[in-house]
């Protein structure tokens, strides 16, 4: 069960590691983080500070990954919280993610039959 703190992808925000760690200020556990992702092809060195995320919806600081999400710009371009309250929900944009990840779009899917 999502906590109520839903991305614009309908990941939950609430259970993000990076995000508790940036509203806890755990340095220690961001270094972690940064050091587990380092040398994909997407980010091949990770300072913890990019890693620091208040959420997509929330105000304040993003992450790497989340500041440039396409579905997150997308969703603040049309002027809705989230691809729930989209006319074009499910689309292709978020067709990889909710690929790899279906939970975000069953969390999306329960919010939109609310």
């Amino acid at each position: 069960m999502p906590s109520g703190n839903l991305g614009c992808c309908g990941m939950d925000c609430g259970a993000c590691e990076a995000r508790r760690a940036t509203l806890l200020k755990d340095n220690g556990t961001l270094a972690k983080l940064a050091a587990a992702q380092e040398g994909s092809d997407e980010l091949p060195y990770v300072l913890p500070s990019r890693l620091r995320c208040t959420g997509c919806l929330a105000p304040g600081v993003k992450s790497v990954t989340c500041q440039q999400c396409r579905i997150r710009l997308c969703a603040m371009e049309n002027h809705v919280p989230s691809c729930a309250f989209c006319d074009e929900f499910p689309c292709e944009l978020g067709g990889e993610v909710w690929e790899a990840s279906p939970e975000y779009k069953h969390n999306l899917e329960a919010l939109k039959s609310r």
